[in-house]
């Protein structure tokens, strides 16, 4: 039986690209071979190639919510994997809001499509992509892995999801955005790993102020909208959670603010296994 695993593709929390920073945030959970794309923060394409995959596997993707950075790189992900060659079929679980994000990019790249289907005799993008538009409960089931949503909490923004995967042993859970979410603890119970979104409150101020001109409301946003390092333990020592694994990083300044500075401060709540994820971080469940 092939090894079961998380790769986190991006790890940044947040739309803010600039050199030597990771990729936004977009992870894979492979069971028994197959992977299961989670998000599509800018690098998808490319990280997940990177990791090791074809494009051609590539047939069910999760989106958690319509945050730019977790889905800017959908339309350009499905395009590539048909220009590559793709499965007959790839499922997109989202919230609402998703068709009209395909259909969007669609007409955006009608020219391209309509010309490659013509000129390349490629079947339509459109006939190969099915949008399922989600809520809480059961989401997808097939012979390897059971798919369910928790919706969470994230500032403005509705519909926003975790998500927990279950093999016939095993439970692994992707918290999305959100912030100290009470729900998510039972959502969480026992699981064998949970990759939870993470800041740093010392670096809030930092980052507001950098970000001042352009988003003069940022602290009040990040406040009510993301999950303490601290607050993040609390979740896998209440839930009982085997590891604990950090992804969405906020702030990320790598210079200012490592990845270790972020477990230091889980550690005074909670001494149990965490992991620093970073970009193509393998974890194995």
């Amino acid at each position: 039986m092939s090894k079961n695993k998380v790769v986190l593709l991006g790890t940044k929390g947040g739309p803010r690209m600039e050199k030597g920073l990771s990729w936004s945030t977009c992870s894979v959970i492979e069971v028994d071979g197959h992977p299961y794309i989670i998000d599509c923060g800018l690098g998808v394409t490319r990280q997940f190639v990177e990791a090791g995959y074809l494009l051609s596997q590539v047939d069910n993707i999760f989106i958690t919510h319509h945050h730019s950075d977790h889905n800017l790189e959908f339309g350009p992900l499905i395009h590539t994997l048909w220009t590559t060659g793709t499965s007959d079929k790839v499922k997109v679980y989202g919230p609402e809001g998703t068709q009209n994000l395909l259909d969007g990019f669609l007409k955006s790249l009608e020219i391209d499509i309509n010309v490659r289907i013509e000129d390349e005799k490629q079947r339509d993008l459109a006939s190969i992509i099915n949008v399922i538009e989600i809520s809480e409960g059961l989401v997808m089931e097939d012979e390897r892995v059971k798919v369910s949503a928790l919706k969470v909490v994230h500032g403005l923004l509705e519909n926003c999801f975790a998500f927990k995967f279950e093999t016939e042993d095993k439970k692994v859970v992707f918290s999305g955005d959100t912030i100290y979410y009470p729900p998510l603890i039972e959502f969480s119970r026992d699981a064998d790993l949970l990759i939870h979104e993470v800041m740093l409150e010392r670096g809030i101020d930092e980052i507001a102020k950098r970000l001042s001109k352009v988003k003069p409301n940022l602290k009040e946003h990040l406040m009510i909208s993301h999950t303490t390092a601290e607050d993040a333990a609390r979740v896998a020592k209440d839930a009982n959670v085997k590891h604990l694994a950090f992804n969405h990083y906020v702030p990320h300044i790598p210079k200012d603010f490592p990845n270790s500075e972020f477990v230091k401060a889980a550690k005074k709540v909670w001494d149990g296994k965490i992991t620093a994820g970073y970009d193509l971080c393998e974890i194995d469940f």
